[in-house]
């Protein structure tokens, strides 16, 4: 086997673990702080903690991703996986609200398994098998996030909070071991490479390409959560007062399903004809499957909806991830993905924060409708855009003069 394709499924596996880690920790945040003796203001403790991690990683990725080009991927998968599992346990025996905020910004700190993963492949498989290798290690974490929840639900009804926290630090350690024993690095990274954040972001600016795929991620990502807040709700409101946390959870997890099945597909299909079509034709079918959400009160086609929305949507970070590793050469791979995945994160926090907000104001079906929106809105500024580079410098250097 190539070994480029063994890096690939060692790096699914890992990523499929490192990803069932992360999903089960956030959905216990709330009662994590209840138990450690939050009573009023649960909600705002709950939010304050899950995007301390969100924002602390949006501007530490772009500083791993230049550590990354210059000491390696592989090295910062492990230092992540590490690092975060350490903040797992202590995460484990806190006694403060304060502490468990405090751990998820280390968590957000010490950031950049998935994203240095993704790096790793872009740097070290074959251009021409990027498209495909670039949806396959998307679906390793969109499976982990899925069966997450379900597997940590069942552990903390069993063994409770605090002990869940130490095995999703223990399912981390595993999925690090994975990476450190079945990867191998094919590109050694630069070790002339002088990181300067302040200069990578400078490049970027300078890179028209670039630019448009990393706006691009911010605005479907925020468009992706800013239905986070409100689906519990509106599920709820459905079923007219009857337990919907079953039904929700399964709602959620339809597109992280919809992701895993369709993704691949995508990624072989943007190889064939051009990842700037599947992008648009990804982003104006989530846009067209948001709108029919605000006009159903059936959970039945709710959730017939979230599935295809999760497949459109599957489309869109394989064919972004693609056009960015054309946009630049690989030896600055790390720090581009490293700066996409700030961008990613921006969108993570501003999407929630923009979601409460409509719901607050004009109710729920709204939030649906701007939703679709923002994404043709995002496909319609795309549309006349040369995004696709024939060819890229190869070198650096050349890239960084032609830019």
């Amino acid at each position: 086997m190539e070994l480029w394709r063994k890096n690939l499924y060692m790096l699914w596996v890992g990523t499929f673990i490192a990803g069932m880690s992360f999903s089960l920790v956030t959905p216990f945040l709330p009662l994590l702080l209840k138990q450690v003796g939050v009573a009023d203001g649960l909600e705002v403790w709950s939010g304050i903690a899950y995007s301390a991690s969100f924002v602390i990683s949006s501007v530490m990725s772009p500083i791993w991703g230049a550590l990354a080009d210059k000491y390696g991927r592989k090295i910062m998968i492990i230092r992540s996986g590490i690092g975060i599992a350490c903040s797992y346990f202590g995460l484990a025996f806190a006694v403060a609200a304060w502490q468990v905020v405090a751990l998820r910004m280390v968590n957000g700190f010490l950031s950049g398994f998935i994203p240095s993963a993704i790096a790793l492949i872009a740097t070290n498989t074959p251009e021409e098998r990027l498209g495909s290798s670039l949806g396959l290690i998307q679906t390793g974490s969109a499976f982990g996030n899925i069966m997450g929840p379900l597997f940590g639900g069942v552990i903390s009804h069993y063994v409770g909070v605090q002990k869940t926290l130490l095995i999703a630090g223990f399912v981390l350690l595993a999925a690090t071991a994975v990476v450190i024993f079945g990867v191998k690095e094919i590109k050694k990274p630069n070790r002339s490479i002088k990181t300067n954040v302040v200069n990578d972001l400078r490049i970027a600016a300078r890179n028209r390409n670039l630019m448009i795929m990393l706006l691009t991620i911010m605005l479907f990502q925020s468009a992706a959560m800013i239905l986070q807040p409100i689906l519990p709700i509106y599920v709820e409101q459905i079923m007219a007062g009857q337990d919907s946390s079953l039904v929700t959870g399964v709602l959620f997890s339809l597109v992280g399903v919809a992701t895993v099945i369709a993704a691949p597909l995508w990624g072989k299909r943007g190889e064939k004809s051009g990842f700037r079509t599947v992008l648009l034709v990804g982003l104006v079918g989530a846009s067209l499957m948001s709108i029919p959400h605000a006009l159903t009160n059936n959970v039945v086609v709710l959730g017939v909806l979230r599935f295809f929305f999760g497949a459109f949507l599957a489309a869109l970070m394989p064919s972004c991830n693609a056009l960015i590793a054309k946009a630049v050469p690989g030896e600055f791979r790390g720090r581009a993905f490293g700066i996409s995945n700030s961008f990613s994160q921006m969108g993570s926090v501003l999407g929630p924060l923009v979601g409460g907000v409509i719901g607050g104001l004009w109710g729920i079906k709204p939030v649906f409708i701007v939703t679709a929106a923002i994404l043709g809105c995002t496909a319609c500024w795309l549309r006349d855009k040369t995004i696709e580079p024939v060819a890229i410098a190869n070198t650096e250097t050349q890239w960084q003069q032609a830019v």
